[in-house]
């Protein structure tokens, strides 16, 4: 735990995307300084890296999830101001276009970002969610047999859908969201996620208005990073203490 002067980092305060904070209660002695830190100075997890041979580089730890979630409402906002730019939502005409190329590739570019990030964003929150010491005994195969997987292993073998409507409910004594609205919105987020991520040409080629390609559905999807936190805001209710950063989390849905 390294202290860190609040003053000097945010002016604010804290920023809402750290992973884990806290503040002295007392006066601290340092012992490898020997300073005094004072009652009420932020304790942050740091994490050090080796940049080159005679630098290390010290950040605070920051919650992956919030910066995922972050990332991608950032990139949603930016691709919703070109769109309104553009008036491709206010046109009264049947047939609508962008004013330049490099305006329909920026905004496909943002909403590509947007998604890929917000579903990122709850990869990591549901891997973060499940505790170290959690075992996830399922069958495979068979009926009869089961199998006992540890966090790891249900990180790394484990699909996002069984982990949302099996594991997290198991680790949080709660319902499934599957069936929900908020689990429609995980849905169409993870298709559209699948076919970026493992395009396939068929999927990208010039089509005809009735042809749902891969661009249609970039345009179609609603605020990915919403869209989200939606599904993450269901396992939180049954948290006994929300995470840091959901208690703060600064955007809307548009």
């Amino acid at each position: 735990m390294k202290p860190v002067d609040i003053h000097l980092r945010d002016p604010d305060g804290d920023d809402w995307r750290l992973h884990a904070t806290a503040r002295l209660a007392e006066d601290w002695a340092n012992p490898w300084t020997g300073q005094t830190v004072p009652k009420g100075s932020r304790l942050t997890v740091s994490s050090v890296m080796q940049l080159t041979r005679k630098t290390h580089l010290t950040i605070p730890l920051p919650n992956a999830t919030a910066l995922l979630l972050n990332a991608s409402a950032e990139s949603f906002s930016r691709a919703r101001s070109i769109r309104d730019l553009n008036g491709i939502d206010k046109s009264l005409q049947s047939d609508v276009a962008f004013r330049s190329d490099k305006d329909a590739f920026d905004y496909v570019e943002r909403m590509i970002e947007a998604i890929v990030l917000a579903f990122t964003a709850l990869e990591a929150f549901v891997n973060e969610t499940i505790p170290d010491e959690y075992v996830y005994a399922r069958h495979v195969k068979s009926d009869l047999v089961l199998e006992a997987a540890s966090k790891s292993a249900i990180e790394r073998h484990v699909q996002i859908d069984e982990k949302l409507t099996a594991v997290l409910p198991e680790v949080l004594s709660c319902q499934s969201p599957k069936g929900s609205r908020c689990w429609q919105g995980y849905k169409q987020l993870k298709q559209t996620r699948d076919r970026l991520i493992h395009m396939k040409s068929e999927d990208r080629k010039s089509s005809l208005p009735e042809v749902d390609t891969l661009w249609k559905a970039v345009f179609i999807t609603p605020a990915p990073h919403m869209a989200a936190k939606a599904v993450i805001d269901h396992f939180v209710k049954a948290m006994p203490v929300a995470p840091g950063w959901h208690t703060r989390f600064p955007h809307a849905r548009t």
